[in-house]
């Protein structure tokens, strides 16, 4: 359910109590309202016929036949019998001195209740459902009526001798009651409505902008995932480019080396053994000048110089045998090439448990060991360098620490030393991480980190 929906339905109980409530509390106060004016105009109208009728009465004293008759006529057989359905007239010991129904004149009853406030000396009314003691004879005739009572004053001292009792039929102000409770009703439910339909009207508006906004960052959360796919998509194609681009490194230079000697190699050996026999040949010349055998020695020494170069290089080239080698085998094998290439001894430290990894990751190892220590023999040629290999969560840690006159990293860097650059370049390739820690007089320390595997590559 949408934010708007969960607001509407919260505002429709909100607003139904307090329809309730106010409805409910503007009724009574109608009704209220209705039965005081309706009781305090009765009592005005009655309290100026009483006052003639109950002039010369004497107080605590039974009402006589002249007040009693006269009485009669206006309650009983007057104009008044059909407004006034029950007149009853008390004395302060809770007497009925007079009653409209005679059978009730002379009974007792208890003083208290809204008698006892009229004997206090203020007019009370309401509408009596007749379940006092003394309604009934009333309560058998009727279901409701508005029950008043007006205390009746002495002229002289003000005094209060009496209080009169009567009750009007309630239909004709219950009907006025109810039809100004509908229009309350009416005009509090017209009143809601209208703060109803205003706070939808809002709500709406912003329930619109917030689902078009929703909208839009759903478009745009779309549009990064589909990025974040294409990203990872061209992850995945760098990473298979670079294991491919190493691979493919390693099989050129295969077949570079093979070129270099089965092609110059050949040649330069050919020329070399044909240059030994036209030198002896010369020398038994007698004609030949006599610094004949120091340049024909001199020629061979460059030709025996270019033909071990050659060879030197191409064998520098290939890796023998590296896709059947385990990753420590093959970084054994780099350090071992390396001590019988320069004459150094390497310290060592190489994980016997680095066992299986990618044929890009062992190429890689290799030539990053290959051009490590070949840079340590040539800027640290009296040092030891010393070679640490080891498995950290799914990575190989390669470390090459000499204890050289070290170098400034950041203008090497700056410099474009190939060495450093290619390093770090075939690191990367793989998504691994290449670093070096030197400064000039205190060594170089070179730290890379390889993924084990392929779905590690480039990741990072």
């Amino acid at each position: 359910m949408s934010f708007s929906r969960q607001f509407m339905l919260a505002i429709i109980v909100v607003l139904a109590i307090g329809m309730t409530a106010i409805g409910s509390w503007v009724a009574r106060l109608i009704e209220t309202n209705a039965v005081n004016r309706t009781a305090e105009i009765s009592a005005v109208y009655l309290e100026s016929i009483l006052a003639v009728q109950l002039s010369d009465w004497p107080c605590g004293s039974p009402v006589n036949n002249k007040t009693h008759t006269e009485l009669d006529h206006i309650f009983v057989a007057g104009p008044l019998r059909h407004e006034v359905v029950r007149f009853k007239l008390w004395d302060a010991d809770g007497r009925i001195d007079y009653s409209s129904d005679h059978e009730q004149n002379g009974l007792r009853f208890p003083v208290r209740g809204l008698l006892g406030a009229a004997f206090g000396g203020t007019v009370q009314s309401r509408m009596s459902k007749l379940d006092e003691s003394d309604n009934q004879p009333e309560q058998a005739r009727w279901p409701e009526l508005l029950e008043i009572y007006v205390p009746i004053r002495s002229g002289s001292d003000d005094k209060i001798i009496a209080v009169a009792e009567f009750y009007l039929s309630a239909d004709h102000l219950r009907r006025e009651i109810r039809s100004a409770q509908l229009h309350s009703w009416a005009m509090v439910a017209l009143s809601t409505l209208a703060i109803y339909l205003f706070l939808f009207g809002m709500v709406s508006r912003a329930s619109n902008t917030i689902q078009a906004q929703q909208h839009n960052l759903r478009q745009q959360l779309q549009q990064l995932r589909n990025a974040l796919n294409e990203n990872d998509h061209m992850r995945e194609r760098l990473r298979e480019a670079g294991v491919s681009t190493t691979t493919l490194n390693e099989e050129f230079l295969i077949r570079i080396a093979a070129d270099l000697h089965d092609g110059p190699a050949q040649t330069i050996a050919f020329a070399l053994m044909r240059f030994d026999e036209f030198a002896a040949n010369c020398r038994k010349c007698a004609s030949s000048p006599s610094n004949t055998a120091q340049e024909l020695h001199s020629i061979q020494s460059a030709l025996q110089s270019s033909l071990r170069d050659v060879r030197k290089i191409s064998s520098g080239l290939a890796i023998p045998g590296i896709a059947e080698l385990s990753l420590a085998d093959t970084a054994r094998h780099a350090v071992r090439d390396f001590e019988h290439l320069s004459g150094l001894t390497v310290q060592s430290d190489i994980d016997e448990s680095l066992v299986k990894a990618p044929l890009s990751v062992k190429i890689t190892v290799y030539r990053l060991l290959q051009e490590s220590l070949t840079n340590c023999w040539r800027h640290a040629p009296k040092g030891s360098p010393a070679v640490h290999i080891q498995r950290t969560d799914g990575e190989v840690l390669v470390t090459v620490t000499d204890h050289g006159a070290g170098f400034d990293a950041q203008a090497a860097a700056i410099g474009g030393r190939l060495g450093l650059a290619f390093m770090r370049e075939r690191v990367r390739l793989l998504g691994g991480i290449f670093e070096i820690d030197s400064a000039p007089g205190s060594g170089t320390v070179i730290r890379a980190r390889l993924p084990l595997s392929t779905v590690g590559m480039l990741h990072d």
